[in-house]
């Protein structure tokens, strides 16, 4: 009986012990979620002025750069009867602005938030699969319009070999285009196939890049 009853005891000690362990495994566990709840929401707040702010100047930009697509448009759209029916003026004042594309947007929007999570393996802190699916998305979706954005169209540099040089300093002053250069100008447009082939393509790169443009903004709203 005395056996037993130390038996009983010391069961009950190690049952003692070992709830004691569990209740301490779980407070432990419970406050790391707590911590990683908090941190969680911090990065979340972090994440969500990034991109609050980022929209803004998406915005800002895009409106600047609808001046551009509007001139390239204007030249481009609809090229064989604009070429046929347009005035000089309408041609060489739309050109100068269509061909200013890749001198417009190099900056990413505040991505300081984002990199740290990536970099540092920890973006799946962020436990809403469907937030972290469309963070990965819009600066995917902002880092291949700033790449696209960069990326000087082709008949910007024949501009430059026609008048020595690019529209951007035609539009800011720094030069002015000669009656030559404009009757260059003016014959590459109406003549040159490889000229226009290189219109068509401003003509796609605007439509692609206005198209980013919208899916970037939609995502960041």
């Amino acid at each position: 009986m005395k056996r037993n009853g130390q038996l009983k005891r010391a069961l009950a000690e190690l049952g003692i012990v070992v709830l004691g362990v569990m209740i301490a495994l779980a407070a432990d566990s419970w406050r790391e979620g707590w911590l990683e709840s908090r941190v969680e929401a911090s990065y979340l707040e972090r994440l969500r002025v990034d991109v609050s702010a980022g929209l803004s100047v998406l915005e800002i930009e895009r409106e600047t750069y609808k001046s551009v697509a509007k001139s390239a448009l204007a030249l481009t759209d609809g090229l064989e009867e604009i070429i046929q029916s347009a005035d000089d003026n309408y041609l060489v004042t739309n050109l100068i602005e269509a061909t200013q594309m890749g001198f417009g947007r190099n900056e990413m929007a505040s991505d300081v938030t984002y990199r740290e999570l990536v970099e540092s393996a920890r973006l799946s802190l962020i436990q809403d699969h469907v937030i972290r699916e469309k963070l990965v998305a819009y600066y995917r979706t902002n880092e291949l319009l700033v790449q696209d954005l960069i990326i000087l169209p082709s008949v910007n540099d024949t501009f430059g070999e026609l008048t020595g040089h690019y529209p951007i300093e035609i539009a800011n002053s720094r030069a002015t285009l000669t009656a030559h250069d404009r009757a260059r100008l003016l014959v590459a447009i109406r003549e040159d196939p490889e000229f226009t082939t290189q219109l068509r393509l401003l003509h796609a790169q605007v439509s692609f890049n206005d198209r980013q443009f919208a899916d970037l903004i939609d995502r960041a709203q």
